[in-house]
């Protein structure tokens, strides 16, 4: 058995686990994130982040899920990132730091235990896409923020069914192959909203 110096880090409702590359080389990191995220076997976590330095950033953050595919980016997983970064390796409080992920160079701010990102520009948005689940239309928003992202608004969100609805979504051939992440959003207010995940 192979061991693994490690980190767990929690941002927003995430829980990460945090390997830098830099403390031993880890082969195989898709079966790795499989077994260590394992909330019954494993340490448990909703992702593996693997950290190593690079020349055009400060650093790289490769995101594996818990069921091993890598994703392009995580928001959570990035402020995750740069704080362990900072306190693990800077070892300053106050830091700013360029990180490079799969969907591109990430900027981030540490300031007093607090965290900034600036994610990548936006692309492919589509408004009102109309999708047949479970019988019934509804129409979703999309947008691509370095990862696929659904918003659905609604009416009522506590009533909603955001496991079984969202995978339904999630799942949709509209997003095939990839998927796509699912936010159930209630506006209540002009500048207040609600949103589940």
């Amino acid at each position: 058995m192979q061991k693994v110096e490690f980190s767990k880090v929690v941002g927003s409702g995430n829980d990460f686990i945090v390997i830098a590359l830099s403390r031993g080389n880890y082969p195989g990191l898709k079966n790795l994130a499989q077994e260590i995220c394992d909330r019954k076997y494993g340490v448990g976590a909703d992702g593996l982040l693997v950290l190593d330095k690079v020349k055009n950033a400060d650093l790289r953050m490769r995101i594996f899920n818990a069921d091993g595919s890598e994703a392009e980016m995580c928001g959570n997983g990035a402020r995750c990132a740069a704080l362990w970064w900072a306190n693990s390796v800077c070892k300053k409080q106050n830091v700013k730091m360029k990180i490079k992920t799969k969907a591109g160079i990430i900027e981030s701010e540490v300031k007093s235990g607090n965290i900034k990102i600036k994610l990548t520009d936006p692309k492919a948005i589509k408004m009102d896409i109309p999708l047949a689940i479970s019988g019934r239309k509804i129409k979703v928003n999309f947008i691509n923020t370095g990862v696929p992202h659904t918003v659905v608004f609604v009416e009522g969100l506590d009533k909603i069914d955001v496991f079984g609805l969202g995978r339904q979504i999630r799942r949709h051939k509209y997003f095939s192959p990839s998927g796509t992440n699912v936010n159930f959003v209630e506006i209540c207010a002009k500048d207040l909203i609600r949103a589940r995940t």
